[in-house]
């Protein structure tokens, strides 16, 4: 549908053309008019008078002419009259009509209107459709590209109009539908990058059980030692099966925002001195040493206590598996608005073209640096969904070959 009628265009610039003619008609006559009236004075004592006014006999010698560009009448030039005549005929200004000019003055006339109407009246026409017809075009152009589709194109904008307003709300509105495209677009291939990378960590623990259920089922591992191998290998490969199918489902509803959240007062130092103990066997056999925080006194926060230590877990784990023998982790807590918790290692640090990765789902970085890991890639996904549900953040920061910092930003719990 056209915005602007080419019609109701055309019938604008036409009545403006009338009225711009009636007006230079009517400013024309105007200054006829008033070219048509003379006025008179007394200039040093002397009478500038009409002869039709003042028909006194005038002599030769004294005879003046005072031509005018109406029609060029005679005037004539004398000492001013007795003062009985003077007080009759004369006041210090006066206006008196001229005598009839001849037909082809008024003809003259006629033509000079005409000729200063169609000129301002051209002018005029020029200039409004060069200020109506550019914006209309450039609108005209900026609707057909947004109904092929074609949302980047941006229509030029100059001044404060009306054209400009409907300008700006045309741009803004496509601005919308193209960012609101690319978010479909980009989740789209989110989703379809997913359910690729589920059915590749699927595919490997189904081999393996389908392997050793079928060593089992056909009397391959008759030996007890093999079968007890075989047996172990179905354990750990349904143990992760289940953690993969744990954490997808975890992903899925804090992609929907359907993660429930049980807020209460814990003790964040007594919580993480336990995460620590639980995994210190893991990490003294990967060798690493994590150090517990230095705070002494009791640190309150409001929040789920299992998705805490669900992330708390989620990012020990990852340091472990990546941060290398040697290593040294310390956990640190920074009390304020908002709250601070500080995992630090010095470790092998994060690529710098890895890094704006880390977060995303399946994400395991460079697997050749960390041999013989099965993890899903979701830790780090999961955790930041589960600070975010908590209304904070989570910042990773890395330097390669220095090692890697973690930060947990959570609001500062209300005391109760």
């Amino acid at each position: 549908m056209p915005i602007v009628h080419r019609t109701s265009v055309r019938t604008s610039l036409a009545v403006v053309i009338l009225l711009t003619i009636l007006l230079s008609w009517l400013v024309s006559t105007i200054i006829a008019n008033y070219l048509n009236y003379l006025s008179i004075r007394a200039i040093h004592q002397e009478m500038i008078a009409h002869p039709e006014i003042y028909p006194h006999p005038i002599p030769a010698p004294k005879l003046g002419i005072v031509e005018l560009l109406t029609g060029r009448p005679h005037f004539h030039r004398e000492p001013n009259p007795p003062p009985q005549e003077q007080a009759e005929n004369d006041t210090n200004t006066r206006k008196v009509p001229l005598r009839p000019p001849p037909a082809w003055f008024e003809i003259r006339w006629v033509i000079l209107r005409v000729m200063v109407a169609l000129c301002i009246a051209g002018l005029a026409a020029l200039w409004l459709g060069r200020r109506f017809s550019k914006p209309l075009i450039e609108l005209a152009k900026g609707a057909e590209s947004f109904q092929t589709g074609n949302f980047d194109y941006r229509i030029p904008v100059s001044g404060k109009t009306e054209f400009a307003t409907v300008a700006n709300a045309m741009n803004e509105m496509a601005k919308q539908v193209h960012d609101q495209i690319t978010r479909l677009e980009k989740d789209a291939e989110r989703r379809r990058q997913f359910l690729a990378n589920v059915a590749h960590e699927l595919r490997s623990p189904v081999t393996t059980m389908r392997t050793m259920a079928g060593a089992l089922q056909d009397g391959i591992a008759e030996k007890p030692e093999r079968r007890e191998t075989a047996i172990s290998a179905l354990v750990r490969t349904s143990e992760r099966m289940l953690r993969l199918v744990q954490d997808i489902m975890e992903l899925a509803k804090l992609d929907l925002d359907e993660l429930p959240l049980d807020l209460k007062p814990i003790d964040l130092r007594e919580l993480i001195v336990t995460i620590i103990e639980c995994r210190e066997a893991a990490a003294s056999a990967a060798g690493i040493k994590i150090h517990p925080p230095e705070i002494d006194s009791p640190i309150e926060i409001l929040a789920d206590e299992d998705r805490i230590i669900q992330v708390l877990d989620n990012i020990l784990d990852n340091t472990i598996s990546h941060a290398g023998s040697g290593s040294q982790v310390k956990i640190n807590i920074e009390e304020g608005n908002p709250l601070r918790i500080i995992v630090q290692d010095t470790g092998r640090g994060i690529p710098s073209d890895e890094l704006p990765y880390v977060f995303d789902s399946f994400y395991r970085g460079d697997t050749a640096r960390t041999p013989g890991e099965h993890h899903s890639g979701l830790g780090l996904s999961i955790a930041k969904g589960i600070i975010d549900a908590h209304g904070g953040s989570l910042i990773v920061e890395s330097e390669e070959g220095v090692g890697t910092t973690v930060t947990i930003l959570l609001p500062k719990a209300t005391k109760t």
